[in-house]
């Protein structure tokens, strides 16, 4: 995974007219599954001791994160409607400025929120995340070496982009956290030279 230091203007615009919507029309807390927390917390899901946990599952691991805290704005039961409305709304319009596939996820962490170590491998593709933090969020992905990586969060937008192997190839696993509120939109791209495309439009 790699970070884009300079974002497009073009592209900040659209995600800052979400922010000024979400700061205007969110509740002060969102809703979430409670049933996706478990019985640990963001330091642990977030941990090498529980990645060790997860990869020894082998192809038990289906690909998503087991467990999570985070309100998935388009998916949670209970989120408002004009502002999921909203949520759709930007996730369209992002997907079309970046030539996308499809959104994989528009998702809000609240304070200790987190994905636990997944690696996507049901869904593989060229990736595009997109995130909003106070620097008080972080990624981590195993490199090719086997070292956990950790990406913190800057202050503000920050774009990441990768590639998340198949089940036939080898898999990307990666985790987030935040210790405040963040929020990530992921977008899958069709193909390689589509994406090294958006890449560079991206930095502009």
């Amino acid at each position: 995974m790699k970070t884009i230091e300079l974002i497009n203007p073009e592209l900040i615009e659209i995600l800052d007219r979400w922010m000024d919507f979400y700061d205007k029309n969110c509740p002060p807390s969102l809703p979430m599954d409670e049933r996706r927390f478990g019985d640990r917390d963001m330091d642990y899901y977030c941990s090498e001791e529980y990645l060790r946990e997860v990869q020894a599952k082998g192809e038990d691991h289906k690909g998503p994160p087991e467990y999570a805290k985070v309100c998935d704005f388009h998916l949670t039961h209970g989120v408002p409607k004009e502002v999921r409305r909203e949520s759709m709304k930007t996730c369209a319009e992002l997907s079309a400025w970046l030539c996308a596939k499809f959104n994989a996820v528009h998702v809000y962490y609240p304070a200790g929120g987190f994905m636990s170590w997944h690696n996507n491998w049901d869904c593989p593709g060229y990736n595009i995340l997109l995130s909003y933090s106070n620097a008080c969020g972080f990624f981590k992905h195993l490199d090719e070496d086997g070292d956990v990586v950790t990406i913190n969060d800057p202050i503000g937008w920050s774009c990441k982009i990768g590639y998340y192997g198949g089940k036939d190839e080898t898999p990307y696993w990666h985790t987030a956290g935040s210790r405040g509120p963040r929020q990530t939109f992921g977008f899958v791209i069709p193909d390689e030279s589509l994406w090294e495309e958006m890449i560079e439009d991206i930095s502009c």
